[in-house]
C-alpha cells in the first residue's frame, strides 16, 4: 500500500519541478510518510512513499538494458511474483532482489507493455523508458491512478489531492463536476476526476505519456462474453477450484501475519475457513445491541454467526466496538482519504475499524467482491429492480436533483435524468453479449459489467483509500480477475442455484462452513442504529445552514438541504448503503471536501 506520483513533459518549467514534486510528495503521505523517494531528469519527476512494513523495495526503482535507462513506480500487490520471477530467471534476467517493483521492472524490460497483462494483482504503476511514460491501472481498478494533461505536460499520482498540488491544476468544477458529486456520488462515472481536466485511468486501461505527443490510451483488458461450456458440476468444481487457488495466493504471505475481517456472513467466512491464517477480526458499534432494527437488507445482526465461525475454525477473534462520536468525528478524515465526498460513517467507521487492526497486523483478507460476481445484491432478485431501465443503486435521481444548485441546473449540458441516463446507455452499449442470449440472461450479463464497472469502484475506492490511510493492506480474493473472468460467463440459472442469491457459491462451499453461515440471507457491511449518531449529523447540518458562507452552498440549494432535516422518509441515496442518516452526513462531508480542497464552482 502505497502512493506514486510524478510530472512529465514540463520542459522549461525544469527547475521548478522538484518543487512541484515536494509538494506532490507531501500531498501522498497520506498513504505512506514512512519510506519515500523521489526520481528527477530534465524530462521527468516520479515520486513514491509508503509504509515500510508494507513495502518490498527501494522505489522509484532503477535499471538499464544495454544503453536505456528505465525508472519504476508501483502501489500495489503482485500475487503471482513467483511464476513471473521464473520465467524472467529463465530468460536470463537477475535479481538482487525479488521485490514486486524488481518482478514488474525486469518484466517491462522482457515484455513491454504487455507485462500488465501478465500481472495478477492489484496496481497502479508509472514507469520512464527514457522516451515516454508508461501507465497502467490493474483490470479491476483496485488501485487508483488521476492524471491530468495540459500545456504543462503530464501530471499523475494516486490521489487527486496530489495532483491538485501541482499550481496549473486548479480545485475547478463546473456543472457536470456537481452533477457527479450530486446526481452520481458518492460514485463517478468511471474515468472522471470530477475537477476540470482531471481524469482517472480507467480499470484495465494503459497509456504512455511522450513530451511532445501527449496522452495515447490502450485497454489492455475487458469482460468477453462466450457460451459457458461447463455443465453446473464442472462449474461448481471449477469456482471452488479458483477461488482456493485465488485465497492461497493472497494470503501466503512469508513472515507477515494475515487476518480475516469476520462478519459471520457467507463472503467473510469462506475466506476465514480457507485462509491460512487463524486470526480475525469484527466491527460492532456502541448501542446497537439495543437499537439494532431488522431491515429488508439487514434481517440480522451479525454476533451470533461470529461466534459460531469463531468456534468452529478455532480463531483468535478481537471484536472491535466503535462509538458514536469516533464514527462522526472521523467524517472529515474519511473524506479526505477518498479525496471526495464518500459513503458518510459507512466509511468513517471502516476506517476506524481497520486504524485499530493495523496496530496488531498489516494485512487482512476481505469477502468484497462475492456480491457483484455470484449476484448476491437485491436488484439480482427484485425483477422490477432487475429489470429497471438504469442504474439500480440509484433509482432516485429525480430527488438527488432538487439538491443542485439552480444555477448549476441551468448549465449543465442535459436534465439530470438525461445526465445520469446518457451514462447508464453508454455503460451498457459497451457490454458485450451473446447473440443468442435470452433476455434475462442479456439483463443478468448487463448487470454483472454495470455492478463491476460502477458499484464496485465505490466500494473499492473506500477499501483503497480507508486501508491506505489507516497502514493495513486490506486484500479481496473473491476479485481475483480469473474468477471474475469465469463468473461473467456462468448461466443465472448456475448462479442462482435453488432459486436463492449467490446459490452456486453455497454449493461450492459446502463442507467448509456450518450449515447455519452456509445458508444465512446476505446481510451488508454494518452501521451503527444509535439515535446519537442522526442527532449528531442533524446538529452539524443545522450549523452548516446557520452560516451564509458555508461553501456547500455554491453548489447544493440551501432551501431543499434545510429541508432535508426535517422529513425522513426520503428514497436511499445510494441503494441499501446509505438511508437518511447517511445522506445528512454526506451533505456533511460535501461542505467539508470544498473547503479542504479549496473548491470553486464555475
Amino acid at each position: 500500500m502505497s502512493g506514486i506520483g510524478g510530472i512529465a513533459g514540463y520542459g522549461a518549467d525544469a527547475p521548478a519541478a522538484a518543487q512541484v514534486c515536494d509538494e506532490m510528495l507531501t500531498a501522498l503521505k497520506g498513504r505512506g510518510a514512512d519510506v519515500h523517494g523521489t526520481f528527477i531528469s530534465q524530462e521527468v519527476c516520479v515520486i513514491h512513499t509508503g509504509y515500510s512494513r508494507l513495502e518490498g523495495g527501494k522505489q522509484p526503482l532503477r535499471s538499464s538494458l544495454g544503453n536505456k535507462a528505465y525508472v519504476l513506480v508501483y502501489d500495489g500487490e503482485l500475487y503471482n511474483k513467483d511464476e513471473l520471477h521464473k520465467e524472467l530467471v529463465e530468460k536470463g534476467y537477475r535479481f538482487t532482489d525479488t521485490s514486486d517493483a524488481a518482478i514488474i521492472l525486469n518484466g517491462y524490460m522482457a515484455w513491454g507493455q504487455s507485462v500488465a497483462e501478465r500481472m495478477n494483482g492489484v496496481f497502479s504503476l508509472a514507469l520512464w523508458d527514457g522516451t515516454g511514460l508508461f501507465l497502467a491501472r490493474d483490470r479491476l481498478g483496485l488501485r487508483p491512478l488521476f492524471y491530468s494533461v495540459g500545456s504543462y505536460g503530464l501530471v499523475f499520482a494516486s490521489t487527486i489531492k496530489a495532483v491538485l498540488a501541482h499550481p496549473r491544476v486548479l480545485p475547478v468544477i463546473d456543472a457536470e463536476g456537481a452533477a457527479e458529486i450530486l446526481l452520481i456520488g458518492p460514485g463517478r462515472t468511471p474515468g472522471s476526476g470530477v475537477f476540470k481536466g482531471v481524469n482517472e485511468l480507467l480499470p484495465g486501461e494503459c497509456g504512455t505519456y511522450t513530451p511532445g505527443g501527449g496522452m495515447k490510451l490502450h485497454t489492455y483488458w475487458r469482460l468477453e462474453a462466450a457460451t459457458h461450456p461447463d455443465d453446473f458440476k464442472e462449474t461448481v468444481q471449477n469456482v471452488r477450484s479458483l477461488f482456493v487457488d485465488a485465497v492461497k495466493l493472497q494470503s501466503t504471505v512469508k513472515n507477515t501475519r494475515v487476518a480475516t475481517l469476520l462478519s459471520g456472513g457467507l463472503d467473510s467466512s469462506a475466506v476465514a475457513a480457507l485462509s491460512k491464517s487463524r486470526e480475525s477480526f469484527s466491527v460492532d458499534f456502541v448501542g446497537n445491541d439495543k437499537h439494532f432494527t431488522p431491515t429488508a437488507y439487514q434481517t440480522e445482526s451479525d454476533g451470533a454467526y461470529i461466534s459460531r465461525m469463531v468456534s468452529f475454525l478455532s480463531l483468535r477473534h478481537k471484536g472491535i466496538l466503535l462509538g458514536t462520536d469516533e464514527i462522526v468525528n472521523a467524517l472529515p478524515d474519511a473524506m479526505k482519504a477518498r479525496g471526495f465526498p464518500g459513503m458518510a460513517d459507512v466509511d468513517s467507521s471502516f476506517l476506524m475499524f481497520l486504524k485499530k487492526i493495523s496496530k496488531d497486523v498489516p494485512i487482512a483478507l476481505s469477502g468484497e467482491g462475492a456480491d457483484e460476481i455470484f449476484g448476491g445484491y437485491p436488484w439480482y432478485q427484485d425483477e422490477e429492480r432487475l429489470m429497471y431501465n438504469g442504474f439500480p443503486w440509484a433509482q432516485s435521481v429525480d430527488y438527488r436533483a432538487t439538491f443542485l444548485h439552480p444555477e448549476l441546473a441551468e448549465n449543465l449540458s442535459a436534465s439530470p435524468a438525461e445526465y445520469v441516463n446518457s451514462r447508464y446507455q453508454k455503460a451498457v452499449n459497451a457490454i458485450e453479449i451473446l447473440s443468442d442470449d435470452e433476455p434475462v440472461e442479456k439483463r443478468i450479463r448487463q448487470m454483472f459489467a454495470l455492478n463491476i464497472g460502477w458499484f464496485l469502484q465505490t466500494l473499492s475506492n473506500r477499501n483503497d483509500s480507508m486501508s491506505a490511510a489507516a497502514g493495513l493492506s486490506v486484500r479481496v480474493p473473491f476479485l481475483d480477475y480469473r474468477l471474475v473472468e469465469y463468473l461473467f460467463n456462468v448461466p443465472w440459472k448456475f448462479k442462482n442455484h435453488d432459486n436463492r442469491e449467490k446459490g452456486l457459491l453455497r454449493v461450492a462451499l459446502k463442507g467448509l462452513l456450518p450449515e447455519a453461515v452456509l445458508f444465512r440471507k446476505k446481510c451488508p457491511f454494518p452501521k451503527t442504529h444509535n439515535p446519537a449518531y442522526l442527532g449528531r449529523v442533524k446538529s452539524m447540518l443545522e450549523d452548516v445552514l446557520k452560516d451564509a458562507n458555508s461553501p456547500v452552498f455554491s453548489m447544493v440549494s440551501r432551501s431543499t438541504l434545510a429541508g432535508l432535516l426535517n422529513d425522513c422518509e426520503k428514497p436511499n441515496w445510494y441503494g441499501q448503503l446509505m438511508s437518511y442518516p447517511q445522506t445528512i452526513a454526506y451533505f456533511l462531508q460535501i461542505n467539508e471536501w470544498m473547503k479542504e480542497f479549496a473548491v470553486r464552482v464555475e
